[in-house]
């Protein structure tokens, strides 16, 4: 429980660290005939959402999304993908890492800060950046990975993790006390990515989440429940209904949609 508290306490201080991102304006300028042979580049990896956490507070919501990138077929240069903002609006700020797993990990460690990379807010996905998370068309950011940085990832073994945290206002409340929030998921090549874990933290500091639920949503989307985590544990959705997010059936067009409930 001591590390866990500790744990809290230091994404509480990386907080106030997130860098301010400015309003994106609309783009004027037309893609050149180059950039659009870039974009058809497949990515050298079969990325996959291995973690959706939130970490939420009654004054602020933290969405942790992190990708892992196994090395695949990539040798060398820098990539660079978009990241679509979710919902119900736009961040206050948005951070993003890269880090390296140890070989026979499956997952990054919460608590390894990584190497920061370079992010820059967008309209749209351009043409020359690779469409990682959410639709082309929607407002985000573009995430600029370095080959040095892939490098310094591989070197712990064949995975590296690209960490999105998102910082936003907290969600309006509905009548039964809910707050609702909307995760980008990503079809990089075609293929839906799988997700791993879904959990939902408190910042709180004593025992304040009293229920979660996580669905994924879109004009096709399965209904069926997913099962959540809760940090600290409570009573959550029933498992007996709730499948592992893995297992769930995901169409192009979904997104993950993410509710939790709250003592006053």
């Amino acid at each position: 429980m001591r590390a866990s508290v500790a744990g809290l306490s230091l994404v509480v201080a990386l907080l106030g660290r997130l860098p301010k991102l400015p309003v994106p304006a609309p783009s004027t300028h037309p893609p050149s005939p180059a950039a659009a042979v870039h974009h058809d580049a497949p990515l050298p990896m079969l990325p996959s959402v291995a973690r959706v956490r939130v970490e939420a507070a009654r004054d602020r919501a933290l969405v942790i999304e992190e990708i892992n990138l196994p090395r695949g077929e990539w040798r060398a240069g820098n990539l660079d993908f978009y990241v679509a903002f979710g919902a119900p609006g736009p961040p206050i700020a948005v951070d993003v890492r890269l880090l390296g797993v140890p070989a026979g990990e499956s997952e990054a460690r919460l608590e390894d800060s990584g190497d920061p990379v370079v992010v820059e807010p967008a309209a749209e996905r351009m043409p020359t950046v690779q469409l990682l998370l959410g639709k082309p068309k929607m407002a985000g950011v573009v995430v600029r990975v370095k080959e040095s940085q892939l490098r310094r990832a591989f070197a712990a073994g064949e995975l590296a993790v690209l960490r999105v945290r998102t910082l936003l206002r907290p969600p309006a409340a509905s009548d039964d006390g809910a707050r609702d929030i909307v995760v980008r998921l990503g079809v990089p090549g075609g293929l839906p990515m799988t997700i791993g874990r879904i959990q939902v933290a408190s910042l709180e500091k004593s025992p304040w989440l009293t229920r979660a639920e996580a669905r994924l949503c879109g004009p096709e989307a399965d209904p069926w429940p997913l099962s959540v985590a809760i940090v600290p544990k409570a009573a959550g959705v029933d498992p007996s209904r709730a499948i592992a997010p893995s297992l769930a059936v995901r169409h192009a067009g979904d997104d993950l949609c993410i509710r939790w409930w709250a003592a006053p």
